[in-house]
Formats: C-alpha cells, structure tokens, sequence
C-alpha cells in the first residue's frame, strides 16, 4: 500500500470520529468500519476478503476488494447501493480517497479551563500585572474563587470587557482594562494597570484621568458580541450558550467566555427558530426558517417554505435534507422524547403542529388541521416540550395570547386553551413558554404580552396574578432549593421572583442602557455551581451571576439612566466642566477636575435632551440644553433653570436637531439647526428670536451649525448632509458652498482665526477643507467608519478627533492628515466626544463619561 493509506487505516479512530468529503454532496465517511454483506449485495461465485472503509449517510458501502490490489499497491473503491440492486464498478482510488478525506467531529474543542484554584482559603494572584498579561482561558476561572474585597473588585474589572480584552493583544487588554478600572471607580488599580510594562510597546498617547456615570454590576460576569436565537446546554460536561445569529452559529463555553464554535450554515433562508439536542453521541443543531415572499393554502412563493434544518453543533454542515410542509415562517422547533425516540416539534404562521423524526427527518403522525390564514394572530410562536402525568407533552403559545398542551403521543390536545379575558390585555403576543414542576405540580409558564403567567395545563386556570411589566421573556431556574422565574423587561432589567409565592428575590440587574439594545430573550444555565441567565439584545448577550450578592463590592458614580447623547464644555470661575445629554431626559454637569457633578440632574425636558451647548450669560457661566421642541437655559453651579425657550412656534414646524451658540450685537444668541432646512437664532437672555435672518436654501434636514471666523468675520458652517455651507449669520448670504462626492455625516470646524478649516467625515474619511477658498486641503482614511468627531487647536496644531465601530480613538493633524500619538481602544461605542483646547478629551459611550489626557 502506498504509505498514506497505510498511516490512514492503522489509526485506531474514536468512535465518534468521524470524515466527509468536500464535494457537493459531503458524504460522510466512517473509519474503519466492519462489513456484514449480505447475500445479493455484492455478486462474488468466490469469497474474496473485502475491506469496508464506511459508508455515506447510509447510503452507499464503499468496500475495497482487498484481493484487487494495483501494480503500485493501490486499491480501487468500490461503492455499492445498500439495497443490494446496484453495483457500481470500480472508481477512485483508495489513496485519492483517503487524501480528500476531512474530519468531521462530534466533539467541540474546549480551551482549558481546569486551572488548579488551590486548596479553600488560597486567594488567587489577581495583581494589575497578572491581569494585563495571564491567558483569559486560565484566569477567568479563577475568578471563581476569590474573596477578599480587593480581589473581588479585580475581578469585577476583569470580567467586565473580558469578551473585547481575552482575544486582544496585550496593549489593547491593558488599554481596556484601565478604563473599566476606573469605570468602576478604582482609580489605584487603574494607574497600576495603566504602568504595566509591555515589551516594545509605545508610550500611550492618551491617559485616563477620570470614569464615570457607567452602569456596571458585579453580578453582570460577561457579554458576549452575539445576538439572535439562543439556547443552553451542556456538551461535554461544559454549559455552552448556541447562539444563531443571522445565518451565523456561534458557540460560547460559558465557563471561559471563549468563542469554540462560529460556522456559517450554508442556506438561502432566514433563521428564526432554534434547538439544541444530543442524538447518538452526535450534537445537532434544529433550526426554522423565516419567510420572505407569501403563502396561502395552495403554497408559498418567494423565499419561502417553512423549513425545518438540521446542522452539525461541531461546524455547522447540514444533515440531510430539509424538512418541509409547514407553510409560512417556522417560528418555533423544539426536541421532544415521544416512544423513547427523539422528535422534532414545530410550529409557525400556518398554525401547524408538526412533528418529525429526529434521525431519519420523516414526519410522524397526523399535523393539525391545516388553516387557510397564514401569519394570522393565530401563528405558533413559542414551542415547549416536557412531562406531565408520566406522557410526554408540548405547550404551544400563539401570537393572538392563546396556549394550547399538547399530547405528543396522540397528537390531540389536553384540556382547555391557555387564555385569559383580561380587558387590560392589549398585546396577547406569547414570545415563550416553559414546563416545569412547581411546587409538585405540572405548571406552564408563558410570557411575552407584556406579563409573565403560570397556567395549569390540565385544567387551564391561570395560576396567581401575573408577574412583570414589560417582560418580553422569562426562564425557569432553581437557586438554592427552590424553583425561581427570571424575567427580562424589554428595556433590560432582569428580576427573579419566587415561582410559589411570585414574590421578588433580590434586586434587578440592569444590563443594556443603550437605546438601540432591548432585550428579546433570556435563558438559564448554571456554571461553576451558579445559576447564571443568558440576556440578549439584537447584539449582544449578557451572562447574569443570579446567586451573587446584590451589594456591590464597589462601583462607579451614576449618572445618566440611558445613553448619552450629545456633550460640551464650558468654564466657570472655580474651572472647567461639562455638560451631558442623555436618552433618559436629563442633562447633567461634571466638574472636570474629578467627575464629581456641580448640581442636580436638569430634568424636565420631553423624552430624551439631543443636544447641549454651553455659554455666558450676564457674565456667568450657562448651560442650553434641546429636546427638539424647546431651549433650556440653566445655571451650571445650581442647576437653576433660568430660561425656557419655545422654539416651535405657531406650528412653524422647526424641530431642533442641534443647538450650538454665539453672539449678535453683544447677546449671547442659540443657533438651532431645524429639521425643515432652516437655522434659527435666538436670544438667550429673554428667550426672543434674535432678529437673524433664517439660514436657507438647505436640505430639509441640518445636522449641524456651528459657528467660526473666516476673514475675520464670523460666519456659521451648515451640513444639511449634502453639503457644507459657510453663511454669513447676519445678512443670511452663503460665502462658499462646499459640495463633496458622497453624504457628509458628520461636521466639527477648526474655528481659529487664523487658520480655520472644515473638517467632514465620510463613511470611513476625513476631508479637509479652507472654508474662505473652498480648497481642499486633504484627507485621510481613518480605517474604520467614523461615528463622531471634534477638533481644535492646540499650540498652533489643527487637531481632530475621530471614533469608530472598532471602538477606538484615533488622533490627527488636520493639516498634515497623518496619525498623532497611538490608537486608544475602549469598552463601548463612543456616543459622542468633545476635544478640548488644553488637550483633555470626554467620551461618552452608552450611560457614562470619560475625561482622557493627551500625554
């Protein structure tokens, strides 16, 4: 034999090893295998020694005539149907084979998270050394153990971006590492963090002075970058969280926070439904699929069929065929054990009750009556399967609020439909449901109208009163003995309530302040002996320690409840500050000394404060705040309100998007950049308008004015996305019209006298432009798409600001458009940022606010 297929049949291959080829088909192949041929399958008048090396998807033998051996060792294969009426000659041989051969596993491989934590009472080294430069897979588990405050606290900082930091190089840990330090308020770890030394690495650019207004908890161990369908389960004796994500499937061990599976599955649907089940020492992945074109009862068109798929956890290849004859969306599967074999459960917009065989994908039984409707409030939309009575049922919730149980071995229901003539319920849609044995009895629990309920599934009396406000997903768990509910608000707070006594356990965790996050499912596992819930927004999930003490060890000054929309800077006589608005309805003001706040929260403006200015007025420092429809003047050292301006007048229809301010006649004056094309002036000081003329000729939108001198007059430069005027406030002329080739998105000026410049940025590029001559200046590609900017000058440098999706801050040379200094990576995506004159840069992402340095 040629050395090769020598090697390949000496090894003594696991049981659950298994091959597939790389063509069309991706026939599996198992090595070795022991041929029992049957008489008929392959004719032979003589016995001949026959090799079977496997077979494909049970399909076809491959056998090797061992008696047929070429000239230079060789074998031809042979592949015989294995019903026995068809023999296919000799093809391929056994070397080409073998040599197109990949492994197919069925085990996951997991990083070692086995590291000894000592013996009880032994506190693991947790120094600001350690956490810059220990392997994230031998560290977090260690976590685990620690006790003392310091340690717990070092902890708590470690775990907070350990998804960003545990795949970084060791500059981007240390950068994320100091910053959530001081997020958390301790600025000691902070500094030591920041002086770990790295090899070769440059002095960092940026210095974090100070952090805070972040909304961290301890009990929040980590956040995975992954949003879609999910579920739990334990493959190998490790909790892992699948997560579908597109047609993306991610695998997470939980007890590591590391990434052990992302494989794309190769479909032309879209996923909307999951399950996760061990059959024959083999994981699987069950999945539905959304439909994008229309169905009646006659059939579906478009990209459309209801699919039911069934996939490899291991690396996401598909198996077998895809089950069809749902009509609609799939929206629900789940796995069920009926006669000792394992099923698929399925339901979605025909209202359809399916079920099929796990192994061979024949449907079993009879579906429910099939409806003419499709995607009508009745459409299944939550599966859940388990016991009741020693049989094995489902419970299915529907988009119009109705449960139904269902008997898997008859296919019939059991008692009446889960339902409720609450006239208070508006939203019946059930998004989940769950089986469990409360207090030793059956219970089904279905949420997602806004309330959680309990239900009896025998007799279909709701159980108590509902539970929740808002929760859009609940999951069942069991802490320390008894039986629990876990809820998930759909603004992303988590609460537990006793399942006896619907009594709350503990204080709600809050884990998505950002506007964009709302949380859509939550699911339970237990790791390292705690019971932790799996939270997820459209973009990430959120591991939550359920069984952790609620006192924090430590935290962060709070601030914003939601996240923060817009900030500036101003001064006053005891020195600087800043102004910040958020999503939540308040501004708040920050002495920039050390992040402590100058006043009570400015509340009172209508649902969120877009944006925020600052200014003197009557000598004395003044905050102006927007929320589209009114200006607020307030002093920053009281949080007095002082001036309420009414913007939209007389139904003019002029929303403001962008307050910013100057002078006319020696007034202090607010410019409002409308959403009718339009820039306004107003007068501060008694709230009138300032005798300006509107600023026109606009797009219907203006994202920004701001205000700069160019030949020695002031001026105000005006993005309305399409281009960047340069207008003269006091006579409304336009001096210089500055057009460009794509949408401009964002806009800040260098407004020094004498050299000023408008800066825009471009999906990933800056441009630079003279506003007096409109010559271009130059541009640079930030590598990265540019979410907001800043500038000024600084020793008579032109600098600006940039951050991006990647999360990073780049500095740069206006006039030269080259790089300054290093790239600063940071836990979240900055929401809004200001350079100040002395060098000293805030950030806003999500809830808090930062003040960097530049060295």
């Amino acid at each position: 034999m040629p050395p090769a297929v020598q090697v390949v049949l000496a090894v003594v291959w696991p049981s659950w090893q298994r091959l597939a080829t790389d063509d069309e088909f991706g026939w599996e192949v198992h090595l070795p295998a022991e041929c029992e041929v049957e008489a008929g399958l392959v004719a032979e008048e003589i016995p001949r020694a026959w090799y079977a090396i496997g077979h494909d998807d049970g399909q076809w033998y491959l056998l090797v005539d061992l008696a047929e051996a070429e000239a230079d060792g060789d074998f031809r294969v042979h592949r015989v149907d294995h019903e026995g009426g068809d023999r296919v000659g000799a093809g391929r041989r056994l070397s080409t084979l073998l040599g197109e051969l990949r492994p197919l596993s069925a085990h996951l491989v997991f990083p070692d998270a086995d590291a000894d934590p000592g013996v009880p009472g032994d506190e693991p080294v947790v120094d600001a050394h350690t956490l810059v430069h220990a392997d994230p897979n031998d560290l977090l588990p260690l976590l685990d153990h620690v006790t003392s405050v310091e340690t717990r606290l070092a902890a708590d900082v470690y775990r907070t971006s350990a998804d960003r930091h545990r795949a970084a190089g060791l500059v981007t840990r240390r950068q994320l590492l100091t910053m959530d330090a001081a997020r958390w308020g301790a600025n000691d770890l902070a500094r030591a963090i920041a002086a770990v030394p790295i090899p070769d690495a440059p002095a960092e650019t940026w210095t974090v002075e100070w952090a805070c207004g972040a909304r961290l908890d301890s009990r929040v161990r980590a956040r995975f970058d992954v949003g879609g369908s999910q579920v739990t389960a334990v493959v190998q004796d490790r909790p892992v969280l699948v997560t579908l994500s597109g047609a993306t499937l991610h695998v997470h061990d939980l007890a590591t926070g590391a990434a052990v599976v992302e494989a794309e599955l190769k479909s032309t649907q879209e996923f909307q439904a999951l399950a996760v089940t061990e059959s024959d020492g083999r994981w699987i992945v069950v999945t539905g699929a959304e439909c994008t074109g229309w169905c009646d009862r006659n059939g579906c068109g478009g990209r459309c069929g209801g699919l039911v798929q069934r996939w490899n956890l291991t690396d996401g290849t598909a198996i077998g065929d895809p089950l069809t004859g749902h009509l609609g969306s799939t929206k629900a599967v789940a796995v069920a054990r009926v006669a000792g074999e394992q099923v698929i459960v399925s339901g979605g917009g025909d209202r359809v009750l399916r079920m099929w065989d796990l192994r061979t994908g024949a449907p079993l039984g009879t579906p429910t009556a099939e409806r003419p409707e499709i995607d009508e409030p009745g459409a299944i939309t939550a599966i859940a399967v388990g016991e009741a009575a020693g049989r094995p049922i489902a419970v299915t919730g529907a988009q119009d609020g109705t449960g139904l149980v269902w008997d898997l071995e008859s296919g019939g229901t059991l008692g009446p439909a889960l339902t409720t003539d609450d006239p208070d319920r508006v939203d019946a849609w059930i998004s989940s449901a769950a089986i469990a044995s409360i207090d030793g009895r059956p219970t089904v629990v279905t949420s997602g109208d806004d309330e959680v309920r309990l239900w009896d599934p025998q007799t279909g009396e709701q159980l108590g009163d509902a539970l929740g406000d808002g929760c859009v997903k609940s999951a069942l768990a069991e802490i320390d003995g008894r039986s629990v509910i876990v809820t998930a608000h759909s603004g992303g707070v988590v609460s537990v309530w006793d399942a006896s006594d619907r009594h709350a356990v503990g204080r709600p965790v809050s884990v998505s302040a950002d506007s964009r996050g709302f949380v859509d499912r939550v699911t339970t596992a237990v790791v390292s002996g705690r019971v932790v819930a799996l939270v997820g927004t459209h973009r990430h999930t959120f591991v939550v320690d359920l069984g952790a003490d609620s006192t924090p060890v430590a935290g962060p000054r709070r601030g914003h409840d939601r996240e923060i929309l817009d900030v500036a800077a101003g001064e006053t006589d005891s020195g600087a500050y800043l102004v910040t608005g958020g999503g939540d309805g308040s501004a708040r003001v920050w002495d920039l000394a050390d992040g402590t706040e100058l006043c009570p929260p400015l509340i009172g403006h209508l649902i969120r404060v877009d944006s925020v200015a600052t200014t003197i007025l009557d000598d004395r420092p003044a905050v102006v705040t927007s929320d589209g429809a009114r200006l607020r003047v307030w002093d920053p050292s009281t949080g007095e309100l002082t001036r309420t301006v009414r913007v939209n007048r007389r139904g003019s229809g002029h929303r403001v998007l962008n307050v910013s301010t100057t002078e006319h006649n020696g007034r202090p004056v607010a410019l409002t950049a409308g959403n009718d094309g339009r820039v306004l002036g107003w007068n501060l000081d008694d709230g009138t308008p300032a005798g300006l003329p509107p600023l026109t000729g606009h797009a219907e939108y203006i994202r920004a004015a701001l205000p700069m001198t160019v030949g020695g007059r002031r001026v105000v430069a005006v993005d309305d996305g399409a281009t960047v005027r340069i207008q003269d406030p006091e006579s409304g002329e336009t001096t210089r019209t500055l057009r460009y080739e794509h949408k401009v998105e964002h806009l800040t000026v260098i407004a020094s006298p004498v050299r000023p410049l408008v800066i825009t940025a471009l999906h990933n590029t800056l441009h630079v432009r003279d506003p007096e001559t409109g010559e271009h200046v130059g541009s640079v590609d930030t590598g990265d798409r540019v979410r907001a900017i800043s500038a000024t000058e600084i020793d008579g440098h032109p600098l600006v600001v940039t951050t991006g999706d990647r999360r990073t801050i780049r500095l740069w040379n206006a006039t030269t458009c080259r790089q300054v200094g290093t790239t600063l990576t940071v836990p979240e995506e900055i929401g809004a940022l200001a350079l100040l004159p002395d060098g000293r840069l805030a950030i806003a992402f999500g809830p808090g606010i930062a003040l960097l340095s530049m060295r």
